[in-house]
This record gives structure tokens, sequence and C-alpha cells, in this order.
């Protein structure tokens, strides 16, 4: 409203023209204009409402409505226009009446339609509306250690239908993945998701419902398009579906204590018992949950044209051993490159690092408190700098096995030849061959760092591995006699030999 009203003091007081509005606001041209020239400012101003007989349009009028239903489904740029409804009717039907018959009633369909859509008590559950939430739960990481996971939630109250997914933690990438991975399988988007105010949705609570939404939350929902609607804070209740939900889901889904040792493996499998689970009757209605949620999709917003990627861009700069840190865990990266400022792109699952535009290293994305989160082959170019500390490095037990005695058994030029080697099979991308080559020099019998290395370019390198004999199974015949009288001069004659 203070826009409309600075509009209304710069056209009629300041005597601004319609373009400089324009320019100054950054408003469209149309849009200045409608507010410079606006007179009645009563807030019910409604569009005029024709009467309800449309004898033109009595055959048609079921076709047009069903159109302005699938509407609310698509993207709002390819919703039909009056105009373009006129001529479906014209082309497909053979409707003979004019443009002004049915720009009248889209108009008066479509206002109805938004106060029907206004107009649902805080009890209502209109299909398409969905609701999220975190649930924590424990989980066996298949070493026989016990993790905290956090199962995601979207349950639909009208069909009690649910989905979940769960993750190793409740941040943001994890919040974003889960909801696209459960759009993705149910095939639309919620019209409008309901949530509590979590700090990875809402960065700033407001008066009444209003809410400042994090950056990331709010670039998600204009791309699949949904409303989102936020509790008052500490009104759980008024969520109260996907609170059941997530309380049915660890009673059923959790018990006994799930192993986890693969998150997609095991969110494919729970996918599937979510889907079973829609066969149980509906705790009110008395007819399968599936029955319910199959005419609720009818109502879900189609799937975007491009899948959303979730993740975020962190800036880190490297301390003097090479680390960057996130969240409070090192991430090894490479001495050679301390105090250097990298871009690491953050998922749910993993997080890259780039530096001047070219990945260094993809880690795993740790979830632990001041982890240290090392790589051996980041580190072996610099550990060639100093050959005599490769013991007593914190990644020496990453090392392959094989290497690792050799290394211990090695000392001066030796051990910095075989680093050095090492460093240049990381480099070349090819660390799995790292203990055959060594295997290949002991078979010879050789372990020095030049028969290593040869060993190496024959196995990678194949400039350096020599065509093999190809020996025939027997000598071969003469078809001639040769004559030996030269060899008898020689020797003084047949006489003498």
């Amino acid at each position: 409203m203070a826009q409309k009203q600075y509009i209304k003091h710069l056209y009629e007081e300041e005597g601004k023209s319609l373009r400089e509005i324009s320019r100054i606001m950054d408003l469209s041209f149309q849009t200045v204009r409608k507010y410079a020239y606006e007179d009645n400012w009563n807030q019910d101003h409604l569009p005029n409402v024709e009467p309800s007989h449309h004898p033109l349009l009595g055959p048609y009028i079921e076709v047009i409505d069903r159109w302005l239903e699938e509407d609310r489904r698509a993207p709002r740029k390819q919703r039909h226009t009056a105009s373009r409804i006129h001529a479906r009717l014209r082309d497909e039907y053979g409707f003979s009446g004019k443009y002004s018959c049915v720009k009248k009633y889209v108009r008066k369909k479509r206002y109805l339609m938004s106060q029907q859509d206004a107009g649902y008590l805080p009890l209502a559950q209109p299909m398409g509306n969905a609701q999220v939430d975190f649930g924590k739960f424990v989980y066996n990481d298949g070493q026989d250690r016990k993790n905290d996971g956090y199962a995601l939630t979207i349950s639909f109250p009208y069909s009690n239908h649910a989905l979940t997914q769960v993750f190793p933690s409740q941040n943001q990438e994890c919040l974003l993945e889960g909801m696209k991975r459960i759009f993705n399988r149910i095939g639309g988007v919620p019209v409008k998701l309901k949530a509590d105010n979590m700090t990875t949705a809402v960065a700033q609570v407001l008066k009444g419902t209003e809410r400042i939404l994090s950056d990331g939350f709010a670039r998600f929902m204009l791309h699949y398009r949904f409303q989102a609607e936020f509790c008052n804070p500490a009104s759980g209740n008024e969520k109260g579906n996907v609170e059941n939900k997530v309380g049915y889901s660890r009673r059923n889904f959790f018990v006994p204590i799930p192993v986890i040792e693969d998150f997609d493996i095991y969110n494919a499998e729970l996918f599937e018992r979510c889907e079973k689970d829609a066969d149980r009757e509906h705790y009110k209605k008395h007819v399968p949950i599936r029955e319910l949620w199959e005419e609720e999709k009818q109502k879900l917003l189609y799937l975007p044209e491009y899948e959303y990627e979730v993740f975020r861009y962190e800036s880190v700069r490297l301390n003097k051993y090479g680390y960057a840190v996130i969240d409070t865990n090192s991430y090894g990266l490479s001495p050679e490159l301390s105090g250097q400022t990298a871009q690491a792109k953050i998922r749910f699952n993993r997080v890259e690092f780039f530096y001047d535009h070219t990945l260094l290293k993809v880690y795993p994305r740790c979830y632990g408190r001041d982890t240290e989160v090392l790589d051996w082959t980041q580190y072996v170019g610099t550990l060639c700098k100093k050959p005599h500390a490769v013991e007593h490095t914190r990644f020496f037990h990453q090392l392959p096995k094989l290497w690792q005695a050799h290394l211990l058994s090695t000392q001066g030029k030796e051990r910095k030849g075989a680093l050095l080697l090492l460093s240049e099979i990381v480099r070349d991308g090819n660390a799995g061959l790292c203990d055959d080559t060594l295997v290949m020099a002991g078979e010879c019998g050789r372990t020095d760092a030049d028969s290593l290395r040869q060993c190496y370019y024959m196995i990678a390198k194949r400039e350096y591995r020599p065509q093999p004999l190809r020996l025939a199974s027997s000598a071969p015949l003469l078809n001639y006699d040769p004559s030996l009288t030269a060899y008898d001069g020689l020797t003084g004659g047949a006489k003498n030999a």
C-alpha cells in the first residue's frame, strides 16, 4: 500500500510523468499508470460479476471450468488466457460466440475460485495441502554404533497419506533434498505447505503471520511454486496431522532400531514401505488411504521443467595445514594452498572443494563435531619434501598396507624416490594401481625406486609395455646341403680333417 501511495504522491504532488515514476520506482509503465489514475480506493473493490445465466456458453461451461481447474496446477505463464479459451472453443468445439462473452465468464469464474480458496475454515482439509516436519530417531550405522537420525515427513491431511525420508541432520540441505525427493516420488507439488518456524526455512519471525524466509528456502519455494504457511510460535498443534505421522513413522518404521549403512538405499526401501502403508483404512472416512490419495493427487501442482539442485556455496580460507573448516569439521586439502581461499559446494551428503575454478577434492560430508577428514592423496606431494616424517603423519595409516611396509623398510634417497613415484601415481589419477606396482616389482625381485617406476609405467602406460616374443614351436628345416669345401681348405684338406 505504501508503494501505491508513493506513486500517487509523485504523480499529483510532485508532478512527475508516468515514465519518470516508472524509472524511479523500477515498475512497469502499466502498473504506474494504474495506480496514478486510480480514484476508487475502497477496500471491497470487487470485479463486475455477470448474471449466472450464460445462454451461449451453456454447453461449454463444463469444458471451461475443467480447463481453469487444470490451470491451478500449471505454471502461471502456461495457464489459459480468456483469449486462448475462446480460440480453443472455436477450433475444437465449433463455438461461434464472441470473445467478450467468454472473457466475462472467465473473469467471474476465476473470482469465485479465488473466494472459494480463501473461504476454508481452519479445521477444513483442502485437497493438495500438506504439512512437513522432522522427527528424531536412533539408528545403527552397521558398525554397532548408535547415531541420531532425522526423519523428514510430508503428510497430506485430506487423505492422511504421508511419505518419509531419513537424513543424518535436519539442516537446510537435508530439508530441501528430502522435500525434492518426495515431490519427485509423488509426481507433483503441494499447493500449500505448512511448517513450524524452523531456522532452515524462516530467518526471522515477524508479527502475526509475516515471516522473512531464508534465501535457500525462498528460492526452493519459488522454484516449485508452492505457498508456505508457518505456525504460530510454540504451536506445533497447528500442524497436528504431520505431528501424528512423525510419531507413527517412528513406531512403525524405526522399531526395532534400524541398521542404516547407506542412506540412499534405506530411503528407497522407505518409500516402498510408505506406499504400502497407504493400503490402510482412513481413520475417519473408512475407505483406503490409497483411494483418497489418488483423488488428492489430481490437485497437486505440476513439477517444474528443471529439477532443483540442492546445495550452498561457502568461501573457506585454508589454514597452515591446508585444512578447510566446514561446520567445525576440518577437511584436508593441500598444505601448498595454506592461506588461500577455496570455494566449498556443500550438499547434504558431500562437499566439493574448488580452487581457481578447478575441482580439488570431493569429500563425504561429515556430521560429527571438530572432526578431521583427511585423504593421504592430498598430502603425498608435500611429504616428498619431508620423507623422514612419513611414519609420524596423521594420514600414514590411510596409505595402502603394502606401501606402509615398503616405506618403513626404506630411508634416505630410496624413500624419497618411492614417495616421488607415489605422488606421480596420484597425480595421474591411478591411486588404485599403487599395490599392483609393488606386487609386480616384488615378483621380479627388485623393489628399488627405479624398478618400481618401470613397473608402474608398464602397468599404466602402454608405450612402456614391450610386446611379447612369439617363438616357433620347432626349429625350421633346411632344404639344401651346404658345401663345406672351403672349410676343408682351411684345415689342410679333407685328409687332415
